[in-house]
């Protein structure tokens, strides 16, 4: 009886390319060449990949940069390239690479999936991808491990003009309408501690400050949400009005930091020093010592868990 091939074993050649950093020219003549990475064929003629192959293309990538020639290494077992590579880390006296774990790969084609989708302007696919894993890995994994790499993947297909500027709006448009309702379906308290949200003047990226709000609804504050390009009097002043204990913003890279640490300074001197100020964002610095920066949002998550349990 012959070997059935399953799908979801399997990689096409593009994803093979993508996990590993290898061309797909490169990986075609290699396994022309020297019959490596072993392929297989589906029913419809087609050729899959294995995806325990990714980690060993990986050390190969990684041996190739240290000097070894294909011939010498295409071939090899992970376990020999790893071998490989521990002896040229102690020359080089480097840190040796972690490989990929399978949970690791399997978001990494996750978010593969979500581009080509994104090309194919299909956001039913998104929308229920999006739904499905919310639900089952939870909603701070789901930003965190998803959320997060999936729009630095679509900036970085932006910048390499993979992506459109139109592609870049559609999936902006889908991922801000799917945030926005959860973080108001989570966001059921209704008095005590206030979280006033917002993002300084000229900033026009909302989906950090979406997610935000996601993680400072699951904490139990409630959640005075300002949006983007808030005026500086206006955070201020909604501030004392909500008697908020703390004050989050989401700064992007676009927004000047010179701009930046004068926002962040006159909003602190104008606030009681009771309330805590946090930010997080590519832009975020760390110009003003009163406050907090946080770069990843399971951090923030710990931090203001354990703000709001002494607050209480």
């Amino acid at each position: 009886m012959k070997n059935v091939v399953k799908l979801e074993d399997c990689l096409s050649i593009g994803e093979l390319s993508k996990l590993s950093g290898l061309g797909i020219h490169t990986l075609r003549v290699w396994e022309k060449r020297y019959g490596a990475p072993i392929s297989k064929r589906l029913p419809s003629g087609h050729r899959r990949y294995p995806k325990d192959e990714v980690p060993r293309l990986r050390a190969i990538a990684r041996a190739l940069k240290s000097g070894y020639r294909a011939s010498k290494v295409v071939t090899r077992t992970l376990e020999e390239l790893q071998g490989l590579l521990s002896v040229q880390n102690l020359i080089e006296d480097k840190p040796e690479q972690p490989d990929l774990t399978s949970g690791q790969i399997s978001r990494e084609l996750t978010i593969e999936k979500w581009i080509k989708a994104i090309h194919q302007y299909d956001d039913e696919l998104l929308n229920q991808n999006f739904f499905e894993l919310w639900n089952k890995e939870g909603p701070l994994t789901f930003i965190t491990d998803y959320v997060t790499p999936f729009i630095e993947r679509v900036g970085n297909g932006w910048a390499d003009k993979e992506l459109s500027i139109a592609h870049e709006h559609f999936v902006t448009e889908i991922l801000s309408d799917f945030l926005s309702s959860k973080w108001r379906n989570l966001n059921t308290r209704k008095e005590g501690k206030t979280a006033v949200l917002a993002a300084l003047p000229d900033e026009t990226h909302s989906l950090g400050l979406l997610m935000c709000a996601v993680v400072t609804s699951m904490a139990d504050f409630k959640v005075v949400y300002l949006g983007i390009n808030s005026p500086i009097e206006e955070i201020i002043k909604t501030t004392e009005n909500s008697q908020a204990q703390l004050v989050c913003l989401s700064i992007s890279s676009c927004v000047d930091p010179i701009d930046t640490e004068y926002h962040l300074k006159k909003i602190r001197q104008n606030l009681s020093k009771e309330i805590c100020m946090v930010t997080g964002g590519l832009g975020a610095v760390d110009a003003v010592p009163e406050i907090h920066r946080l770069n990843n949002f399971r951090k923030y998550y710990d931090w203001i868990t354990q703000l709001n349990i002494l607050s209480n």
